[in-house]
């Protein structure tokens, strides 16, 4: 058993590394900096990856990974990168110009508002479920039927989530 949750462990901390050994030892930190700028990751990144290479004796080349980030910053810096953020539950990174923070916010939200209408959504669903189970223990009529009742009021819930969030499914 401690073997199996010592390997697990192990796993666990493995898919916490920023990088893979093969990526350290490749040393290619011009395209490890721009997938970093892609995915708006901030230049403080890099000790990351600095930790990541620990254990291969490699150091990442700051100067050349924060050039490849500086050239993907701009994929990141798009409305519609910002929007699929948001949609993911994720926070929108500061490594974008001030000039662009208004429209990046505002996809941003646009975002935010889908993830939160799943969420929701995804919530009324589990609870449609746990009550189709008290509807099968239940032994009282009138109990029953106010399970049912209140699953479909919470399936038109969802009905008035979809259509919703249907409006924000695009940015």
């Amino acid at each position: 058993m401690r073997i199996i949750l010592a390997f697990g462990l192990a796993f666990a901390l493995a898919g916490c590394a920023s990088l893979s050994k093969d990526e350290c030892l490749s040393g290619n930190w011009d395209e490890i900096g721009f997938r970093d700028g892609t995915n708006g990751k901030t230049s403080a990144f890099l000790q990351r990856h600095v930790k990541a290479c620990e254990k291969t004796g490699v150091v990442p080349v700051q100067s050349v990974s924060e050039q490849g980030r500086q050239r993907g910053l701009p994929a990141y810096c798009v409305p519609s990168k910002a929007y699929s953020e948001g949609r993911n539950g994720r926070a929108l990174s500061a490594v974008c110009p001030a000039a662009q923070i208004p429209a990046l916010q505002a996809a941003h939200s646009v975002g935010v508002q889908y993830h939160e209408y799943t969420e929701e959504i995804n919530e009324l669903k589990s609870r449609i479920q746990d009550i189709g189970s008290e509807i099968i223990a239940e032994q009282d009529v009138c109990q029953r039927t106010l399970l049912v009742l209140e699953s479909q009021s919470l399936t038109h819930q969802i009905s008035i989530l979809e259509r919703r969030r249907a409006k924000v499914s695009a940015f």
